[in-house]
Formats: structure tokens, sequence, C-alpha cells
């Protein structure tokens, strides 16, 4: 049996490249689509494929323009939850950021750079088009077209197969250390594009990296001297409940908050690092359904939504391609490979949103979460679709989206 901490952990609560490497009976899609909607992997206490394209809609047709069971007053509950998987989400990145920079700072230096192409990209195309169109949101127009960059920088690489697996390798290791740079750029950008008081926001900053350093040292301090593992979860969940509270009390960026606290237990003396990815792994998956399903109830169809999805989706498309082309040299993979395994967005695109959308205010951050959900979830269909196809005609091995596509959704180590 393989144990959590000797998996590659990755924040999308899909399977990573050594999952599919195990296999399992193939899968017709009638049989996927049960094993999604009617196993483990539906309550989000195992992995799936593409668990946007399920919980995304489900989210949507539960929320308040549908069956009205997440109704304003519910999800206004649900924010306290929600700041907290976010700051589970930025504790992962941490972790992964900690251990590239001693391990990987070639990979560290590449993933930031493919991951400011893309912002880049849907920044400048969103820009533009905003401009020419004459949409406005009620933000600075560098603001929102910031966190339009922000969001589609996400990647999960779950498209990876095992007929490339040093390709894979690369691109899940890209994938966990390029979300740094948004993370940055939530944190310190956006602020400051927002508010006019340019000391305000720095002191806000200040209070963020604080606070990760006092979460992370409260839990470098409980986390060994636990006496039972029972009570070193209890420790590790009331240390990410102190992350999320103390990041809305502050009105700061759980996911700085997490991220620095990650960052922490990695770098301190003892197993800190290894006990909290173990124990968080019992709720990374509810927490994930959580996010996606929440997202998808606060999508609201507009004719302002419908215009901003063309360009987030395109130069999205575009800045990915572009962002490997320009590394996968650096990282001696070809740049088809790395684009493909970069491709679906994952729960970090909806987490990036959320976080965004809490320094918005209401009609902004309603825009920026409805186009990053439909983007999201076209991405993961598109992923599924149509990569394995691109995979098999370059000669990469079988399609995986056929017979082999319900491997490693529900295997038993």
């Amino acid at each position: 049996m393989i144990s959590l901490r000797d998996q590659p952990r990755r924040e999308l609560g899909g399977p990573d490249p050594l999952d599919r490497r195990i296999g399992a009976p193939p899968l017709t899609a009638l049989q996927w689509l049960r094993s999604t909607l009617f196993t483990r992997s539906a309550l989000g206490l195992a992995p799936s494929l593409t668990p946007a394209v399920v919980f995304l809609p489900l989210g949507a047709i539960l929320g308040p323009r549908g069956l009205q069971w997440f109704t304003p007053q519910v999800l206004n509950r649900l924010d306290m939850a929600v700041t907290i998987a976010l700051a589970v989400l930025g504790v992962m990145v941490g972790v992964a950021l900690a251990r590239g920079m001693r391990e990987h700072s070639r990979l560290l230096a590449a993933a930031s750079l493919e991951s400011a192409v893309t912002v880049a990209a849907v920044a400048g195309a969103t820009a533009y088009f905003m401009v020419q169109t004459g949409i406005q949101v009620g933000v600075p127009l560098g603001a929102i077209a910031l966190a339009f960059g922000i969001c589609a920088s996400a990647s999960s690489a779950t498209s990876a197969s095992p007929d490339s697996e040093a390709a894979a390798a690369v691109g899940t290791r890209v994938a966990d250390l390029d979300d740094v740079l948004p993370i940055v750029l939530t944190t310190v950008a956006v602020p400051l594009m927002l508010t006019e008081s340019a000391q305000g926001t720095w002191i806000l900053i200040g209070a963020t990296v604080a606070t990760g350093l006092t979460v992370g040292a409260i839990g470098w301090l409980l986390f060994d001297r636990a006496e039972s593992s029972a009570e070193r979860v209890v420790f590790v969940l009331g240390a990410m409940a102190l992350a999320g509270g103390a990041a809305a009390y502050l009105q700061v960026s759980p996911l700085a908050v997490g991220l620095i606290a990650g960052m922490f237990w990695v770098m301190a003396p003892g197993l800190a690092d290894r006990v909290v990815i173990e124990d968080l792994g019992r709720v990374q998956h509810p927490l994930v359904v959580l996010l996606l399903l929440t997202a998808g109830a606060l999508w609201a169809p507009s004719v302002t939504v419908l215009w901003l999805l063309a360009p987030y989706v395109l130069f999205r498309l575009a800045g990915k391609c572009a962002g490997a082309w320009a590394t996968a040299h650096f990282l001696e993979v070809r740049a088809g490979d790395l684009a493909a395994f970069l491709m679906p967005p994952g729960v970090l695109a909806v987490a990036f949103a959320l976080n965004v959308k809490q320094l918005l205010p209401a009609e902004a951050g309603q825009t920026l979460i409805s186009v990053v959900a439909v983007g999201t979830a076209a991405f993961e269909l598109f992923a599924l679709a149509v990569v394995p196809r691109w995979r098999r005609s370059a000669g990469h091995g079988p399609d995986p989206g056929n017979g082999d596509a319900g491997r490693g959704l529900e295997r038993t180590p």
C-alpha cells in the first residue's frame, strides 16, 4: 500500500501520474459517469478525473438560480468554510514551493515564467477587449484584467499519462510551482490597484506575512507533541481554522497565509510538513468539492460574462502554449507535451477567483467568478476530450480518454 506521504500531493483532488501508472480495469463512459456520481468521488472522499466538470454545474443547479438549495444566506454562511479551504490549498502550494526551492530551483523559475506569460496574455487581452467594447464592472481596469490573468494561470497537470513519464513528472512539478506567482500578485498587486492608500496596503501585506508565520510557529510547536493521531488531526485542523479565521478578520488573502505557513513547516526542524500533508489529505477532496460547488452556485449569467468569456478562454489557451514553448527548452521536454499537461486549470483557478472576489465589489466579483467557473469547466472538458487525441496523433501511445479513462479513479492500493 502506498502511504500518503509517499504520493505527490496535488491540490486539484484528481489523480497524479503515479496514480495513473497503477491502473484499474477499463471503464465505459457510462461506468465512469456512475463512478463519479454515485461513489466516494461524489462525496469528495476520493479523486475523480475531472471534478470541475461535475461539481461546477451541480453547484449552479443547486444555487440561487436553480433549485435554490444554496440560497444567498447559505452562501454567506459558507464564506468562513471557503476561507479555511483556501488556506488549506495555500498550505499545499507553500509545501510544494519550499521543497521545490531546495530541490528544483530551475523548475521554480521556469514555472514562474510560464505563469507570468499566461497572466500577461489573459490580462492584456481582457484589458484591450474591455476598452474596445466599453465594458465596465465598477473597478479599475488594470485590477480586473490582472484578476482574470491570475485565475487563468492555474494548472493541474491531470492530463498526464504514463506513456511519457519524464514529461509527466516535469508537468506535475511545474503545475505545483506555477501557483506561487499568482498568489503573490493576489496579495500585493491587486490590493495596490484597488486602494488609494499604498501605505495601508503594505500594512496588510505585512500582516499577511506575520499571520502566516504565527500560524506556522503555533503548528510547529503542537504537531510533534501530539500524544495520538486523533489529537494531531485536531491540532492540524485547528491551525487551518486559525489561518482562515485570522485571514477573514484581517481581510487578507487566506491563500497567502497558508502559503507562508506551509513554507515555514517545511523549513522548520522536524516533520511538521509531512504531518500536515498527511492529515490534510483526509479533508482535501471534500474541500475541493466545497469550493467547486460554491463557485457553481455563485455563477450568474449575463451579457458581460458571455463577452468576457471569449478572451479568457482563447488567450488562456494561447498563454499556456506560449508559456510552455518559452520554458520547455530549459526543462528538456517537448513544448507540446508540457502545454497539454498544463491545460486543465484545476480547482486553483476557482480558488484564485474566490480569493480575489473577497477584495472586489459585488458586481465585479460575481463577474469574475462566473467567467472563471465556466472557463474552468470548458478547459477540463477540453483536456478530457481533445488532449488525449492530440497525444495519440503525435505518437505518444494509446488514447487515455477511451478505454483507459477510468484508470486511477476508484483505485484501492
